[in-house]
């Protein structure tokens, strides 16, 4: 009997029988993490041009430094409202191509046409108002893209795959602006703005008809004329109210407005920075605008490697410890650029500071990134994790407009100075912090629901379902009141969540009647799914199986004491017959 493809498919161990299964996101862990590192690199070109090549291009046609500040810091600006756009699309939905996939289009398919609009700008000196312009309309895109391509892929991806899709996206994006730097670089003097921008224009595009042929999940359309009917269960229209409503209760709490600050002045550095470097790179080290943008090409990838390590080195240290070692390095370096202005005609002297530079800034933003997530109220991670990244981003823009301000007033050796001062005041800001991870706020009743709704660690990590999410299918579960008691049940293979102490309050026949209303064969395919974590508070969950009916295998959380049951699992459980005796003969043993 052929099997509709709407239906759900287990997670693990699915057979790619055709193009159509190998190119589903839900059904192929080697499809998400190409689909998530392709994303991320089409939007590491708007960076690289937008943000380094283009800058340092500016400075070889005489733009000033204040203008190439207020340049930067307009640009980065959609980037800072860009967690207005998650509820919209929690709003707005067309089921039938899945969730995410339609604004992943739609924001691919206008960022590969507004690079087009660069080629109206005839004279970038000139028309600098008219490129800030332009560089804000493409940055929308990109930065929408981005929050859907989260949210896509924390919708489709099992807890445990998360940090590894992480790592295939964060690479992706510095393979994508560390090539556009350096190729666009190049064809900026080669060739000038509009061949670049058409360049630019053609290889988006080619992502985004790429993207055209991966489907969220079986069965649904690829374009909105394709047949197909959608295979998610979760229904549109949280409101703004609905999702800020929770993150408003953690948000005011000392340890978060400390990250904020953090967050805050750690943009005004990376912002101060990156509006400097290139100009100084340019006018005082005798750089050329290829030569600077293939240096921030080949040290950001050696930095973006270098954070896969520093990992490991948090978790042992501590995210606190690791960004007071690593931002003081950052100010170290400052004020010894500063201090050793006899060397600047020093080539080599010159390439070794600018490159340690480079690489430094994405090991600090991995350390502060592991800051901000430490801090997230399980409840509403995604949500207030994006309100600390726009955060930051709001400091880069302040920072590019400071530099810009302050540069026709003070030279470079005091412009350094400044960049050093920065960084001993956060410093200073980071030596009160303090916090005491998933401590309960004062005055949380006893019981208080909470989850984990996942983040990423690429930058923005934007996920606005304010649902739990079933350990075994990842689609929303839903609560349920039985008997006086709420548990969660998943709206698409219908396994059921109980929190301690409530599988034990509802094991009769009447409750399991009630909750347990699942497809028991159905259950059976979605026990053999291995790649698991706790839905509530993201820890390990490992095999169990009940003393009195062995035959029934389940999933329990050691930390938090919840446990998972497949459908079918627990009306089984809640009835003792004589076939339950012959039972644990029968079935097949599994290893716990």
């Amino acid at each position: 009997m052929q099997q509709d493809p709407s239906s759900p498919q287990p997670l693990a161990s699915q057979p790619e029988k055709n193009m159509t299964a190998s190119l589903t996101l839900l059904n192929s862990p080697r499809i998400r993490y190409l689909t998530g590192a392709m994303m991320y690199f089409a939007q590491g070109i708007p960076y690289g041009l937008l943000s380094i090549a283009i800058p340092a291009w500016l400075v070889t046609k005489g733009v000033s430094a204040a203008d190439i500040g207020s340049y930067l810091a307009v640009v980065i600006l959609p980037w800072v409202f860009k967690l207005l756009t998650g509820p919209l699309m929690d709003r707005f939905e067309f089921a039938p191509m899945g969730r995410r996939r339609p604004w992943v289009l739609g924001a691919q398919l206008g960022l590969s046409v507004s690079f087009l609009a660069l080629m109206s700008v005839e004279d970038p000196v000139g028309q600098i108002g008219l490129l800030m312009m332009i560089g804000v309309l493409i940055n929308i895109f990109a930065a929408t893209q981005d929050v859907a391509v989260d949210g896509m892929s924390i919708d489709l991806t099992p807890v445990n795959e998360q940090g590894r899709l992480n790592a295939y996206m964060s690479f992706g994006k510095a393979i994508g602006w560390a090539s556009t730097s350096a190729v666009s670089g190049v064809m900026l003097v080669s060739f000038g703005l509009k061949t670049t921008a058409l360049a630019a224009a053609i290889v988006s595009s080619v992502f985004f008809l790429a993207f055209i042929f991966v489907l969220e999940r079986p069965g649904e359309r690829k374009l909105p004329w394709s047949s197909g009917e959608p295979a998610s269960a979760h229904k549109a229209g949280n409101s703004f109210k609905e999702v800020f409503s929770g993150v408003n209760k953690v948000l005011w709490q000392r340890a978060s407005l400390m990250v904020m600050a953090i967050m805050l002045v750690d943009g005004l550095i990376s912002g101060y920075g990156h509006a400097l470097m290139p100009v100084a790179a340019v006018k005082v080290f005798g750089f050329t605008s290829p030569q600077w943008s293939q240096l921030v090409a080949m040290m950001g990838l050696i930095g973006a490697g270098l954070t896969l390590a520093f990992g490991p080195m948090i978790d042992r240290f501590g995210s606190k410890r690791m960004l007071i070692f690593t931002i003081s390095l950052v100010g170290v370096h400052a004020f010894l650029l500063a201090q050793t202005q006899f060397m600047w005609t020093d080539t080599t002297y010159v390439k070794v500071m600018l490159s340690i530079w480079v690489i430094m800034l994405p090991v600090v933003m991995v350390c502060v990134i592991a800051l901000g997530m430490a801090v997230c109220s399980s409840s509403c991670s995604a949500t207030q994790f994006a309100i600390y990244m726009s955060m930051a981003n709001l400091g880069y823009s302040a920072g590019s407009k400071i530099f810009g301000m302050v540069s026709e007033q003070a030279s470079y050796t005091e412009s350094y100075m400044l960049m050093g001062v920065l960084v001993i005041g956060m410093v200073v800001v980071l030596l009160f912090y303090r916090h005491q991870h998933d401590e309960k706020p004062a005055g949380t009743k006893k019981g208080a629901r909470s989850f984990n709704v996942g983040s990423t660690t690429a930058g923005s990590g934007v996920f606005w379902s304010g649902a739990m999410r079933c350990p075994k299918c990842r689609s929303d579960m839903l609560q349920i009141d039985v008997q006086g008691t709420e548990v969660d049940r998943c709206s698409t293979c219908n396994g059921l969540w109980f929190d301690a102490g409530e599988m034990e309050a509802l094991r009769n026949k009447e409750a399991a009647a009630i909750i347990d209303t699942g497809s028991a064969r159905q259950g059976r395919e979605y026990n053999l799914v291995d790649d698991y974590r706790c839905p509530r508070c993201g820890g390990e969950m490992c095999r169990a199986a009940d003393e009195h009916q062995q035959h029934i295998w389940y999933e329990t959380c050691a930390e938090c004491n919840g446990s998972f049951f497949d459908a079918g699992e627990f009306l089984d459980l809640s009835q003792l017959t004589v076939s339950d005796f012959f039972k644990r003969w029968i079935n097949p043993k599994r290893n716990i």
